[in-house]
């Protein structure tokens, strides 16, 4: 038989009223098939059970059973099936009893083809209407039924955080057939250490398959020991709500979850537990507080549980370092001094542990920005700048970070300022250096000082010796003779130059002592320079 196909049987104790019926109803030219016949009541009554028609054509007065017993006994086994019922003009009343125990119409005897076929063709329509509202009935059934667990996770989140009327609330309670008891609850926060990073070139499957493992554990986890409903947040996060565990702890719950992550999965979790909420109404409570412990992680990095009757309230939303502490950082940082500035930061940042989680963020980012000033004021390479600037913005997108990544990233940001300001002061000394070199090539012939070429600069006389001697690996003095051999060793071959004359040029006013110099660095005398020279 084809689903789309509807069926009929006939019922009558006149075999001829049933043939020819039968004969009348024709598939091919009604779309209804005679599947069955019968001649009495208790016989037609097992046959519809049986083959459960979608149309019953019966004689209200029939032996072993009547048409209003039958009718009875159908509409409650198949209350969709349309009974129609034949009737002699002295049967009306029954026919009405009949119609109010649910059969579908009824034909007065004697009856006509045409009339026959108007009620047959009636019930068929109505049939058909019965089914596309069903279909639509069953789809949307199996819409609300794949939808449900969204619906569940999307009114808890609500139900986390807005109050709700007792009997409304109840009543969705009950339609999202939520398996927990409205008394005695309590709330978990559930965040995946670190996994936006561990997942950040992941496929989406794969992403998808690491939460659901998650999420499988946590509900093997809980269900062994209590009610409870695990639903995501975000995409590192869970809400556990359960009903109070009868026969363990909190705290061993807690801890369990924790432990079986470790053991069973290749992620870690932190947790955090609020207080109970007796009724339903104090969730969105125990829900702040359960949040609130858990943003306690940002101290430990993860792995750990945290109970809302056991963290230390700060008793300031400011760091406990002070003025003094900040301003060495800024000269050492000012200085490009990272071996003294990093352990500062280090220590500055450690004060932060008496400030309130969900603002350490901003704390760091401002500190951050201070940094970042400073380096910009001495930073002149937009290279630099930039690097600086990358740093900085990693820093103010890291609202989910633990302390000690933000200590990282403050760490960095000083590092590479630091390194800038070394490499831009380095710079500097070539440049001022390069400078000397060439007043120095310029007055060769002059007794030129550290002063002199320390003035030239604009720089202090010790200072100056000083970072000559770092950039060039020598003193002055020992560069300075350097120049005047190696011209010397040029004027030398010249024709017209005299090793006299060229000393004389050069600043040394006794040949001797140009002599003894000249020989200590080339290894021979002028003379025996100019004499031996031999142009390739």
């Amino acid at each position: 038989m084809k689903e789309t196909e509807i069926t009929l049987c006939v019922i009558d104790d006149i075999k001829s009223v049933v043939r020819g019926i039968a004969d009348l109803i024709q598939i091919d030219t009604h779309g209804v098939k005679v599947v069955g016949t019968a001649g009495n009541g208790e016989d037609g009554l097992q046959m519809v059970l049986e083959l459960r028609p979608d149309i019953v054509l019966t004689d209200i007065r029939m032996p072993r059973m009547d048409g209003l017993e039958m009718t009875k006994a159908i509409m409650a086994v198949l209350p969709n099936c349309k009974v129609i019922m034949l009737s002699g003009y002295t049967d009306f009343e029954y026919a009405q009893q009949a119609l109010r125990l649910g059969a579908f119409d009824f034909i007065a005897k004697p009856f006509l083809k045409t009339a026959i076929e108007a009620v047959v063709q009636k019930a068929k329509e109505q049939i058909e209407l019965d089914r596309v509202r069903f279909a639509k009935q069953s789809e949307m059934e199996r819409q609300i039924k794949e939808s449900m667990p969204l619906l569940r996770q999307e009114y808890l989140h609500l139900l986390l955080r807005y109050n709700a009327n007792e009997a409304r609330l109840k009543e969705r309670w009950d339609y999202l057939k939520l398996d927990l008891d409205r008394e005695r609850l309590i709330i978990m926060c559930i965040e995946i250490d670190g996994f936006a990073k561990q997942v950040d070139t992941h496929s989406i499957h794969d992403v998808e398959l690491a939460r659901f493992a998650v999420k499988n554990i946590l509900e093997e986890t809980l269900a062994s020991v209590t009610k409870s409903i695990v639903f995501r947040e975000q995409l590192s996060g869970f809400i556990c709500l359960l009903n109070v565990p009868p026969y363990m702890e909190m705290v061993t719950l807690a801890e369990q979850c924790r432990e079986h992550m470790l053991n069973y999965s290749r992620y870690t979790i932190s947790v955090g537990v609020g207080l109970e909420a007796i009724t339903i109404h104090e969730l969105p409570m125990s829900y702040q507080q359960a949040a609130e412990a858990l943003s306690h992680n940002f101290y430990t990095g993860g792995n750990s549980v945290f109970f809302y009757e056991d963290i230390q309230r700060p008793v300031s939303s400011r760091p406990r370092h002070g003025a003094e502490q900040e301003k060495e950082l800024f000269n050492c940082l000012r200085m490009g001094n990272p071996e003294k500035a990093l352990p500062l930061l280090a220590s500055i940042v450690q004060g932060y542990s008496g400030v309130q989680p969900s603002d350490m963020t901003s704390v760091c980012v401002e500190l951050g920005l201070l940094m970042y000033r400073i380096f910009a004021e001495k930073i002149t390479e937009p290279s630099g700048i930039d690097e600086l600037t990358i740093k900085l913005d990693m820093l103010k997108k890291g609202e989910r970070l633990t302390l000690r990544e933000l200590n990282g990233l403050l760490q960095q940001l000083a590092t590479v300022g630091c390194e800038w300001i070394q490499k831009q002061r380095e710079l500097e000394a070539d440049s001022v250096i390069t400078q000397a070199i060439h007043y120095m090539k310029a007055n060769l012939d002059k007794n030129v000082t550290v002063n002199d070429l320390a003035k030239h600069v604009y720089l202090s006389g010790s200072y100056f010796a000083n970072l000559f001697k770092k950039v060039t690996g020598t003193t002055l003095i020992h560069y300075m003779t350097g120049l005047r051999i190696e011209r010397a060793k040029e004027m030398l071959l010249e024709d017209d130059k005299q090793v006299q004359e060229v000393a004389i040029l050069l600043g040394y006013e006794d040949r001797s002592y140009f002599t003894d110099v000249f020989k200590k660095h080339v290894g021979m005398t002028p003379t025996e320079y100019k004499q031996g020279y031999k142009p390739v």
